[in-house]
């Protein structure tokens, strides 16, 4: 792709890209090709074990950076050494054929989305914050609660508030951003590939008994246990489908354990399976979606309904947005409502599905997230950043 001196260059500063698979990941490695492919320059920052900078073949230009002080291999800090070169060499206008002229980070609660909204404002460029989060961090280790609530009362408040724009990527999200920073957020969406999901034109429907789909980390604050009450409920009352509990973590054993007691039989649980194995699994299914955490957009609800499955959901993530779309057949209940989420996974079971559309769900797709991305990036000017003194 020929690129002039006009040709707009993102520089993505994120702690994990290319050797995870977390939702952030998953979402710059979709999110960024399709920026190329619409005349961006993109050069990406991260913190992997590569050690010599490379280009993607879809044009991406990657930049690793040693990992120092790495917590569970989510959250780390880059090798001061080789943050201060990278900074001297962008300040010095060698950050590659191109200028940066955009800046954007994702999820407040990283130390390198604060690194990098400081190196926005000392290249004098405009930040663009991607915020995931829909809340505080949910977790069974008071000492990782109330450690992830202090960081974001204190480092992430202050990535909310001096990034030249930020998008939030649903309700929950914004609302949360708003509450945390008292920034208002620009509406933005995560997204998927939703002519892979859609059901084929001639696809027969399946005439065995829907079953129950329960997608996530099999850990308590995702709610496999009121999930696996369900079906048992579901059961007891004379549904004969099986029982999906799709995903890992460390709960599995206890989650086989708790099925025993309660009598639940049929249960399927293959682990981590590949997207079309997903999607395969919801085509008629109920997903059921009960959980705790806090979800900022949760995909799997928008997943479920594009390949053609009921959903039976607490009040998370993207789900008040979905429940908004025409014909799109899901139950959303109050957060931590068991007994109701149980109600609505019987009621949808006895429904029949419809067939999802492209006209439902295409403002999901990839592209369409890539052309509001676009519209962003011409959104915010130069003017909008600030300047900061040197760390």
């Amino acid at each position: 792709m020929h690129m002039s001196s006009s040709t707009p260059h993102l520089l993505v500063v994120t702690t994990n890209y290319a050797e995870s698979g977390g939702g952030v990941e998953m979402h710059l490695q979709s999110l960024l090709p399709r920026l190329v492919r619409r005349g961006v320059a993109v050069t990406v920052v991260y913190l992997g074990a590569r050690r010599e900078s490379y280009v993607e073949d879809s044009g991406v230009r990657v930049i690793p950076l040693r990992r120092r002080f790495d917590f569970r291999n989510i959250i780390a800090l880059p090798d001061p050494r080789q943050w201060s070169a990278l900074v001297r060499q962008l300040q010095g206008g060698r950050g590659g054929d191109l200028p940066v002229t955009h800046l954007a980070t994702h999820t407040r609660f990283f130390p390198l989305s604060y690194l990098g909204i400081r190196l926005a404002n000392r290249l004098g460029v405009p930040s663009i914050h991607t915020e995931h989060g829909g809340g505080f961090v949910v977790t069974t280790s008071p000492l990782v609660r109330f450690g992830s609530m202090a960081f974001d009362k204190t480092v992430g408040r202050a990535v909310l508030r001096k990034a030249t724009v930020v998008a939030s990527v649903s309700k929950v999200s914004r609302e949360f951003v708003s509450e945390l920073s008292g920034v208002t957020s620009l509406p933005f969406t995560n997204g998927i590939d939703v002519s892979a999901w859609l059901p084929a034109l001639d696809e027969t429907p399946s005439t065995d008994a829907p079953r129950l789909v329960f997608i996530g980390r099999i850990v308590a604050e995702k709610g496999w246990r009121v999930f696996l009450d369900a079906a048992a409920s579901c059961q007891r009352n004379g549904w004969l489908g099986e029982t999906w509990l799709i995903g890992a973590g460390m709960d599995l054993a206890a989650a086989h354990e708790y099925a025993r007691r309660l009598g639940l039989t049929g249960l399927v649980a293959p682990g981590h399976i590949p997207s079309d194995e997903v999607r395969d699994a919801l085509r008629g299914a109920v997903y059921v979606n009960p959980s705790m955490a806090s979800e900022g957009f949760q995909l799997t609800i928008v997943e479920a309904l594009t390949a053609g499955a009921g959903v039976a959901t607490y009040d998370v993530g993207v789900a008040p947005e979905m429940a908004l779309v025409p014909g799109a057949q899901i139950v959303v209940v109050d957060r931590g409502d068991s007994a109701a989420l149980i109600a609505a996974t019987a009621r949808l079971l006895a429904q029949p599905r419809p067939i999802p559309t492209w006209e439902q769900y295409g403002a999901w797709d990839w592209d369409s997230v890539a052309d509001s991305y676009v519209r962003i990036m011409k959104g915010v000017s130069r003017a909008g950043a600030g300047s900061e003194s040197p760390a």
